[in-house]
Order: C-alpha cells, then structure tokens, then sequence
C-alpha cells in the first residue's frame, strides 16, 4: 500500500471508509498514530471520549484529548494502521522514535503529504513539536449525518482540478524588524493578476499555539473556497494566514502579543499584500477572522482600526469589548456595512457570551450572527465555522436581481400562468441562478416552477401575489414582482372561431382563426372597446394559451400523433375588469388517415 493516509470504501467499516496510514521509515524503533481522532458524542458532551471503531450517529472527531494508537512494522521498514473515520478533512500527526535523527517522540507530519508549508524549521508548529496533518474522507450514506454530507462537500479538495487553487509562502520582515517569517497565500483557480476588479481577501489568524499554516492545513480554507468557488456561492477570493509568535524568541504565551499582532497586520502586512498581489483595499473587500486567541486578537483590530476590515470571524475566541469600544467602533464606521460572525463547538460551551456580544453590534446598527458546530477547540471546528462565515456571510459576489415584467394585472377564476425572468449581476465566476417563490397565495393551486412559470389557480382569492427570485449565491440579494388580481368585469363578449382548412390529413397543421368582441358598445364616442385577457384553446388533449390585445389572434393546432376522427375545438376566454369569462366548443374538425 502506498505511503501516507489510503481512504478506502468498506462496507465493515462503521462509517463505511477505513483509513490506513502507512509510514517509511526503516530506523524508527517505535512509532504513533496521533491526531484529534477520538470522537464526542452530542449525548454525552464531554463526559465520554470513543475510540474511533466505536462511531455511530452523533459522534464527532474531536481534539482536547490526542489519540494514540501502535502502528506496525513490516520487514520492508513500513509502518502501518488502519482506523474507521467519518466524513471530512480530520486532523492527524505521527509520533516518531529514530535513534538515527535523535528523535525521541518526534511530531512529524505525514512526509507523504504534498501540502505546501513554509520552508526550514522556522514556523511556530515545527519548533514547538506540534505539526499537523489533513486526511480527507468521503462521506458514506450510512453515515446518515447532513453536518458530515456538508464537511465532505466542503472540506474534500474539489474533483476538478483546473479548479483548486493555489497555495504559497510569502517571507517578510515583521512590524518589530523580525526577518525568517511567512505570510500563507491562497489564490483563487485561475486568480489574474490584471484582472480590472481587484479580489476580495480574508486575513486569518492562528490559535495560542498555532502558526500560518493552521487555516490552510487542519481548517482546510483552501479545499472550502476552491468547492465554494466552483459552486458559485462566493467570488473567487485571495486568503492571507500569518504567524503571530514573533515577539521574542519563547514558545509561551508571551510570543503572540495581540496588540503587536493587530499593528503587525494593518501596518505590515496589508500594505506588502496589497503592493504584491490584486487585492481590494477598500474595507468592504477585506474580512478578518481568527481562531481562539486569533478571534481574541480581532478585538485589537477592531478596536485599533475601525474602518480596515468590513467583516469579522471569531472563530472560537471573543473579542473583548467594553461598551466605550462599542460606541466608538460605530462612531468612526458610521453609515458603512459592518458584519460580525461568532461560533464555537458545542464540546465548548454555550453561545451565551457570542450572543451578547452580537447584540451589542445590533443594538448599534451593525449586522451580526452566532452559531455552533459539533466538534471541540480545534482546527476541524475551525473549518466548520470557517464554512458558515464565508459561505454564509462574506461577500457573494452578486450585486442585483430584476425581475421581468415588474407588474402584471389579473382576475381571478382563471388558472392563469405567467412566465417571469431574473436577470442577476455577479461577478466572474458567481453562479448568477436564482430560487423562485411565490407569497401571499391563498390557494394549494398556485405555485411557480424551478424556472420561473408562475400558475394562479382559478380558485385563488387573494387580491395580491408576490413573486421573489433570490439569489442562490446570496440569498440576502433578491427582488420581486406584483401580481394584481381583480374580480373580472361583467361585460358580455362573443368568441368566433374558425379554423381553416374544414380537414387534414394526421401530421399536418390547421389553422383555427379566433375573434373575441365586446358584445355591446360602450359610449360610442369612445369606439369598440379593446377587448384583452386571454384564450385557452383545448384540441386533441392538448391546451394552448394565448393573450389576446385587440380581440383576433390566429392560434396553430398541430395534429402530429393524432389518430383519424374528429376532434371537438373548445376555445375558454377570461376577461379582465371590464368583461365576463366565457367558454364553449365552436368547431369540430376532422383529421384523416394517410
């Protein structure tokens, strides 16, 4: 079996895929599976960890406890052990004793990996014994879990691969005059560095003991936007993670200053990312987000410099605000947009402390949102929040619906259908597809279809309809159409219909000519009144409607498939206010055999 971690489908397989890790290394005298591989259960809380074998419905992979299982050794010097994991990229690691290497419990991460890292030792994980690794998993359908069906949607690189993007490391010198650190950039498939609108960017922030590979490794930020850009559901979108621990040399707490990480990323890394790749500079097209004391560090930011970012993720990790803080985020963003997004696991805790900090943004005037994900404090949780907020809430690329025709004007006791069409503004590459609905109906009959083909009942009472297209890349982007229905007029009308020729043989085409008139005059000095509405014409099991502007119209009836006899013309009217419906058959034509 290949080196690295193989994901096979098995039906034994408690999850229904068994991962087996396989690791060269002929000098190791002992080595580990490690990882956030034990599993939670929503039952439970944190009361129980399982073992892998033991998954079932309701449990999730999840760090705060590392897994440790014995791999094998073969003759060849292979190292292997095979584990059921559920659905998702799940975060993994090896333990490695190499007399050779000097290593005594070494972390590695899996040297099969082709993941792009920062080159040398010199990231915060490397030095600090605590690397990481991504195995990514399919989801099977005994899994029988829409949060997993989702992680695997998401967090799976994407099939094609013109689609995925890129992923690099970036050296600079720090806001202290630190060189021999990296900034991780992500760019969009197919990113243009002339491209006339510059792309929107998220900056990301690690956790206490983290580095800039946490959101593009363990969090899988790379394989979410390449599936969500390949979906439509955000515009394709540049990400800069860094590394905070660059005040001192110690590997504590000490060395990720929020402050100085705050002025490090305005002062610093914006203007070197802004000066070297096509990325908007305007706050609308900026997002910062952060995990645990990264979320913690978006207080710093947000205090620090108000009117930098337009979006905010904390992920894990509250910013701490004082009232003052509040009031004075508002008086420099003013009238601007302003969005701030809040979660956690739920192995974490409630949401009690994220929703008093939304309802001090709302109370403000600003947009903000809370929510929880099944897992514990770690990268994996990370990745889930990271889905929401950008999926969710970041910017959609979509900037208006209209629908056509605006208004339209009806009565009632008519199964009317009215056909409406969206056309949408998005950028490169946004899915520009719309959901139809249709609010305010009173009756079961009135419906409108997946292409927009509005059908009113004829029992329908409601004076009003409203029909909404929204955007399906961001359904806060949406706009609408009036349907007015009235009771129709009381006027009489006369139908003449008369198709020509009087026969046809079976596949050829008459041509029934129709002639609606208001049965009396009105005022005289007014001329015919124009008689409008429409006509179903029912023949040989089929309906045609056609809207009538004057009176005559000219309906073709095609008899492909029709067999010989005679078949009975019946022509329906429905007037508008001013005239009645009526209906009847008025012709019976013959179709011959050939």
């Amino acid at each position: 079996m290949a080196e690295g971690a193989n994901v096979k489908a098995d039906r034994r397989s408690p999850t229904g895929y068994t991962v087996t890790f396989v690791y060269r290394n002929p000098n190791a005298t002992q080595v580990r599976l490690a990882g956030d591989l034990t599993l939670l259960d929503l039952a439970t809380g944190n009361g129980t960890r399982y073992q892998p074998e033991e998954w079932q419905p309701g449990r999730y992979h999840s760090g705060g406890t590392e897994f440790l299982r014995d791999m094998t050794r073969d003759s060849k010097g292979y190292w292997s052990v095979s584990l059921p994991l559920h659905a998702g990229g799940i975060s993994y690691w090896y333990r490695v004793w190499d007399p050779t290497q000097g290593w005594e419990n070494k972390r590695i991460w899996d040297p099969a990996s082709t993941k792009p890292r920062p080159p040398g030792e010199s990231s915060f994980r490397v030095r600090n014994n605590d690397v990481l690794d991504a195995v990514y998993v399919p989801y099977a359908r005994q899994q029988n879990d829409p949060v997993l069906k989702a992680r695997a949607e998401y967090e799976l690189p994407v099939a094609d691969r013109s689609k995925r993007g890129t992923v690099s490391y970036l050296p600079y010198t720090t806001i202290l005059g630190d060189s021999g650190h990296y900034l991780g950039v992500y760019l969009p498939a197919n990113y243009d560095a002339e491209r006339a609108e510059p792309y929107k960017v998220a900056y990301l922030a690690h956790g206490i003991f983290g580095d800039e590979t946490d959101f593009m490794v363990p969090a899988n930020v790379p394989n979410i936007l390449d599936n969500m850009t390949a979906k439509g559901e955000i515009e394709p979108t540049v990400v800069v993670t860094m590394g905070n621990h660059f005040t001192g040399t110690s590997l504590g707490f000490g060395s990720y200053n929020q402050t100085n990480a705050a002025n490090n990323l305005v002062q610093t890394i914006l203007p070197l990312i802004e000066g070297n790749y096509n990325v908007s500079t305007e706050r609308t097209g900026r997002a910062y987000a952060g995990f645990s004391y990264g979320g913690m560090t978006g207080a710093h930011v947000i205090r620090g410099y108000p009117t930098t970012f337009g979006f905010y993720g904390h992920f894990s990790g509250n910013p701490s605000l004082t009232a003052q803080d509040y009031d004075n985020v508002a008086a420099a963003v003013g009238d601007d947009d302003l969005f701030v997004f809040l979660g956690n696991g739920v192995f974490e805790g409630s949401l009690a402390a994220q929703n008093a900090i939304a309802d001090n943004f709302r109370s403000r005037g600003y947009a903000a949102a809370t929510t929880q994900v099944p897992g514990a404090h770690d990268g994996m949780t990370a990745s889930q929040l990271f889905t929401i907020f950008a999926r969710d809430h970041l910017w959609s690329g979509v900037d208006t619906v209209t629908v056509t025709p605006a208004t339209v004007k009806l009565t009632t006791g008519w199964n009317w259908s009215r056909q409406f069409t969206a056309r949408v503004t998005t950028n490169e590459g946004v899915d520009p597809a719309v959901t139809w609905s249709v609010e305010g109906a009173a009756s079961a009959q009135t419906s409108i279809s997946a292409d927009g083909l509005l059908s009113v009942g004829a029992d329908e009472t409601a004076s009003s309809l409203t029909v909404v297209a929204a955007s399906v890349a961001d359904p806060a982007k949406a706009s609408s159409a009036r349907v007015t229905l009235r009771p129709p007029g009381r006027a009489g009308v006369m139908i003449k219909a008369k198709a020509a020729p009087a026969s046809v043989v079976s596949g050829g085409t008459f041509r029934l000519h129709v002639d609606v008139r208001a049965r009396h005059r009105h005022q005289p000095h007014h001329g015919s009144p124009r008689v409008t509405g429409e006509i179903a014409v029912t023949f040989g099991g089929s309906t045609q409607v056609v809207a009538l502007t004057g009176g005559p119209v000219v309906v073709k009836l095609p008899t492909t498939g029709l067999s010989a006899g005679v078949y009975p013309v019946h022509v329906a009217y429905s007037g508008d206010p001013t005239y009645a419906p009526t209906e009847g058959v008025h012709q019976r034509l013959r179709v011959r055999g050939r």
